[in-house]
This record gives structure tokens, sequence and C-alpha cells, in this order.
């Protein structure tokens, strides 16, 4: 049995709902709408921010800003395109890892995914997973 055997298993058994109501049965979180990670690596993108056209000097401090406003208005699943950098010199991109530098371990940020499906941006997008503000 190889690990997306066991995994599939795992997930067919576990009800990831009722275990987080059990946890919080006994909280005084309980008045508090919970929203599991796994329910927000699945929704839609919240907004977006598109790097396209911004100078290198703004792209960070544009990005940073955007990651900020969005944890303040409340959203949970973000994508910042960057561009897979095909139009820049040695065809390499300049700004993605400098944005990648910025935002990754922001405070607001609870998970950073870099490489996401093609539908999400494929690789010249960085979709983040924010904490909730509340």
């Amino acid at each position: 049995m190889d690990f997306a055997d066991i995994y599939k298993q795992w997930t067919s058994s576990h009800d990831e709902e009722k275990a987080l109501k059990k946890r919080l049965a006994g909280s005084d979180r309980q008045g508090v709408e919970f929203v599991s990670i796994n329910s927000i690596r699945r929704m839609k993108v919240q907004d977006e921010l598109d790097l396209h056209g911004v100078k290198f000097e703004d792209a960070v401090s544009t990005a940073v800003s955007f990651v900020e406003d969005c944890h303040a208005r409340g959203l949970l699943k973000i994508r910042i395109i960057t561009g897979k950098g095909l139009h820049s010199p040695g065809g390499r991109s300049v700004i993605r890892p400098e944005i990648i530098n910025s935002v990754q371990f922001h405070h607001c940020v609870r998970e950073c995914i870099l490489h996401p499906k093609a539908e999400d941006g494929g690789s010249g997008a960085i979709i983040l997973i924010l904490k909730s503000n509340k």
C-alpha cells in the first residue's frame, strides 16, 4: 500500500468538520465561525493582484500593501500574478523571487502556495492563504 492509498483511506474515514466541532465544543470560541484550512484551499480566490507592467521598484511594496489590505478586509485566499518572466532578460522572472521573499513569511500570511495548479495561475502566480483577522 503506497501513500496515495493510505491518504485516500484516511480521507474517506475522517470527518474533518465533525472533528473541528468536537474540538471547539468545550472552547470559548463557540460563537466564532471556524473555517478549516482544507476548505480554504478548495475555495476560489477572493481577490488578485496582477503585477504585469508594474516596475520592479514598485512591485514589492504594491504586493505587501495588497496582502495587508486583503487581510484587513477579512479575505482568506488571494492570488498575486507575477508572471513567468518570459519577457525579462534571460527569460527568468526578476519580480517573482522578490515577491516570494516579501510575502511568504509576512505576519498576515498563513500559507503560501508557490506552484498552484494551472487553473489557479500555474507557475506565473502565487496563492496566499491569509490568517483570519477575527
